[in-house]
């Protein structure tokens, strides 16, 4: 019992007189939430049966120290604002079960919102996606990717903090009348810095 009032004493004087002693000196932190990096482990169509009217036929490539995000996708729409952009999260649990809707998200106007949420690497993401329009709407067509680099999303206007774990994230995006017209997965680890 003494011990552990000692290690505690330990702690706390460490807590509080380290970061006014140097500013150099780091505490190692075991919160569960923090800075990040993205490390993306797999991407696939929601159902692959369905034809859907935006299809993202989306894969990574591992090698050279580094991930890609490759494929092709086709608009039989055009992506405007006209859609709504919804999001669902479901985080994998100590067991290594899929708690669903850890997090949800739905806006309207969905190009108008990606665009929001890329912020600066929009531009990037939608070139790295083989168009070269970057204003809304994207026109209906077939974009073969040239290959992107899936950290740029770090660089984005997602959150700058988050708890760390493994997330499954449905992009999903609907017609006004809730009809789904596309609807991606990304399985994406989120590792401290």
């Amino acid at each position: 019992m003494e011990l552990n009032i000692f290690f505690i004493f330990i702690q706390v004087i460490f807590t509080i007189i380290s970061p006014a002693s140097s500013a150099n000196f780091k505490l190692l932190s075991s919160s569960p939430i923090g800075p990040y990096r993205m490390v993306f482990k797999q991407v696939y169509i929601c159902n692959p049966a369905d034809h859907y009217k935006i299809q993202m036929n989306w894969h990574l490539s591992h090698g050279d120290n580094k991930t890609m995000l490759l494929g092709n996708t086709t608009l039989k729409v055009p992506f405007d604002d006209n859609l709504s952009l919804e999001m669902k999260m479901a985080y994998k649990d100590s067991y290594g079960m899929w708690r669903e809707n850890a997090f949800m998200h739905k806006t309207l106007n969905a190009c108008t919102s990606t665009k929001l949420l890329l912020g600066s690497v929009w531009t990037t993401f939608v070139n790295g996606f083989g168009s070269q329009n970057t204003n809304c709407p994207i026109l209906p067509g077939t974009y073969i990717s040239p290959g992107m680099n899936p950290s740029i999303f770090e660089k984005s206007n997602f959150a700058k903090e988050l708890i760390y774990g493994t997330y499954k994230i449905h992009i999903i995006f609907n017609s006004r009348k809730n009809e789904i017209f596309g609807c991606v997965v990304f399985i994406v680890e989120i590792k401290r810095l």
